[in-house]
């Protein structure tokens, strides 16, 4: 289990943005990391209310457990690593592990009973140092849709905000409005509910 205070910025990319950047990068799509984000809520959006969210993250067959919740300054993430069998129980049955997870959960008082794998979000990020913080650079998938966004994890807001807003500007692109990930993967599954 670790806990960490997380102060990132992140502008959406055009897919001709995010290629422009990687390009200036050096980088190539093949330097991805393909992570999958397996997503939980209650029927009631509990954890939506508490401007909250709950994933399991895969990456190469590990699995780790994460909420992230508001902080003073940024989100603060509990993580804890989940076995296979946990994994699995929790997807087909909406049941965590015992943890400091859970105990965050309650503290929230998300009615744990009641949480339900939704779906996943498939991000292939590209990350590395980059000026005192963490670059990404993330092309996700989710449903039918594809999107683009590049991430700074700085020291301070300050510092995050500065730095993405150089790189931006150092290409000639205007930073886009962006909610977070799990934000887009529920706007789009609902979008996709009242469709049908």
């Amino acid at each position: 289990m670790s806990q960490e205070v997380e102060i990132e910025v992140k502008s959406m990319l055009t897919e001709r943005a995010y290629h422009l950047l990687l390009k200036g990068f050096g980088l190539q799509e093949t330097d991805a990391v393909v992570q999958h984000n397996h997503y939980f809520e209650t029927p009631n959006f509990s954890l939506k209310g508490k401007q909250s969210g709950l994933r399991i993250r895969e990456i190469a067959r590990t699995f780790t457990l994460t909420l992230k919740q508001p902080f003073k300054v940024g989100k603060l993430e509990t993580h804890q690593q989940l076995s296979y069998q946990e994994w699995q129980l929790a997807q087909a049955k909406g049941k965590l592990p015992d943890g400091q997870v859970m105990n965050q959960l309650i503290q929230l008082e998300i009615p744990v009973d009641q949480l339900k794998f939704q779906g996943t979000l498939t991000t292939s990020r590209i990350e590395f140092e980059y000026e005192g913080g963490i670059l990404c650079f993330d092309k996700s998938s989710y449903f039918d849709q594809v999107d683009y966004e590049i991430e700074y994890e700085g020291k301070s807001e300050e510092h995050a905000n500065s730095t993405l807003s150089m790189i931006l500007s150092n290409y000639q692109l205007s930073p886009l409005a962006t909610e977070n990930k799990v934000r887009r993967f529920f706007n789009l599954k609902n979008q996709k509910q009242s469709e049908k």
